[in-house]
């Protein structure tokens, strides 16, 4: 089997055994690049644009109710001041379910987070919301679900569709008013899947559900293809298998293909894992990577389309044994993705990256940074840039604060 070279460090880089099964040995570099999240800041998402330009969101908590979501642009090696898109003591503070923003040509287009409303302990709401015309000024933010019920909404994708409109998708909660939160018997009361057009100007149109059956709390992802979008979750069956599900999206009608499965894990859970799939473009591949339990065994997975997302390949096991998930995917050089995981040894968490050509074989996995592997470390993120893979995720001790790490590469 062939294994890339393509890893080179600026410091000494250690990597880890070929093996997805052996325990790692000894850490690795940490290239650490200046970013602009200061104590505090927790949560972190990266966003990148069709002009390579990165967007990374995050919480800075404020006092012990107030929360600011802050945003910066990550442009020829260097972060711009951050900007705070909101501020306030209503919002969902979640390990899993985190504020985002997205752009196009350079610019932010809009931006999302969640906030509670009266009805109990999930119930919440999507906010999306606009850059205004004066600087550091958003417009009113917009709510995509019109049901009005105090349920459970969040686990957001946003992708622009052009400069003044986006396609959102997000996991509804509206049938399981009333239901025991607890409760996952009756399907008739399950978690949705929907998504909408949102403009500028607060227009709503195009109210779609994708799926009226799936997983309760894990992590939608979304991307564009040449054809269109198309987006990954984790469904959820009569017989409670929670395996990982696609569909793909016309702009140009508004209209949803008809769910498929991209793997037949045949993962049965009585809850929600709350770890969620991700997906990335690569010229004429789209790959998804997310984790599974099925059968009782960990592991990371990976699955490759070469025709636009509409079938893809058998899946091929990027890790396991010491895996808790909390994917991403990355787009590499031609046939080539980076998939990111955490790795956990006793209380602390590694966050992992390897490289998987998909016409030649997986390169040795890297330890790229540390932290706890409590829920309170959120899920760490990253995007392909000229100077190499950038990785952010959250540090816990001794203080809350976002790290982020730059991985060269050929």
């Amino acid at each position: 089997m062939y294994f890339s070279k393509r890893f080179f460090p600026l410091l000494v880089l250690v990597v880890l055994s070929v093996s997805c099964q052996q325990e790692l040995q000894q850490p690795s570099f940490e290239y650490v690049t200046g970013n602009p999240a200061d104590s505090g800041t927790r949560y972190p998402n990266l966003y990148q644009d069709d002009t390579g330009t990165t967007f990374m969101s995050w919480f800075l908590k404020i006092d012990e109710t107030i929360y600011a979501v802050q945003y910066s642009a990550y442009i020829n090696g260097a972060w711009t001041e951050p900007q705070a898109m909101n501020i306030s003591q209503d919002y969902f503070v979640n390990w899993a379910d985190f504020p985002s923003v997205v752009g196009m040509n350079g610019e932010v287009v809009a931006g999302h987070w969640l906030k509670k409303i009266n009805g109990g302990t999930y119930a919440y709401n999507v906010n999306i919301a606009f850059p205004g015309e004066q600087p550091r000024r958003w417009t009113e933010s917009v709510t995509p679900h019109t049901d009005g019920t105090p349920t459970e909404h969040g686990f957001v994708s946003l992708e622009p569709i052009d400069e003044e409109t986006v396609l959102a998708i997000w996991l509804d909660g509206r049938n399981t008013d009333g239901r025991d939160h607890s409760d996952y018997s009756n399907m008739d009361q399950a978690m949705t899947l929907r998504s909408a057009e949102i403009s500028r100007s607060g227009e709503i149109s195009r109210e779609r559900v994708i799926d009226s059956a799936v997983c309760d709390c894990c992590q939608t992802d979304l991307v564009r293809t040449e054809g269109g979008f198309i987006v990954v979750y984790r469904n959820r069956t009569e017989g409670e298998t929670r395996d990982i599900y696609s569909a793909r999206y016309d702009p140009e009608n508004g209209e949803w293909s008809e769910p498929a499965a991209v793997s037949d894990d045949g993962w049965e859970i009585m809850a929600c894992p709350v770890n969620g799939p991700r997906i990335a473009v690569n010229g004429n591949q789209v790959a998804a990577a997310w984790f599974t339990m099925a059968d009782d065994e960990p592991k990371v997975l990976m699955a490759v389309s070469e025709d636009g997302g509409r079938t893809f390949g058998e899946a091929v096991q990027v890790a396991g044994e010491t895996s808790i998930g909390r994917v991403d995917i990355t787009a590499g050089d031609e046939k080539s993705f980076f998939v990111s995981w955490m790795q956990q040894r006793e209380e602390n968490g590694y966050i992992m990256l390897r490289e998987i050509k998909t016409n030649e074989g997986p390169a040795q996995p890297v330890r790229v940074g540390m932290t706890s592997s409590s829920r309170s470390s959120g899920f760490p993120r990253m995007v392909t840039t000229d100077q190499g893979v950038l990785l952010a995720w959250t540090q816990t001790e001794p203080i809350y604060r976002i790290r982020t790490a730059l991985v060269p590469v050929e």
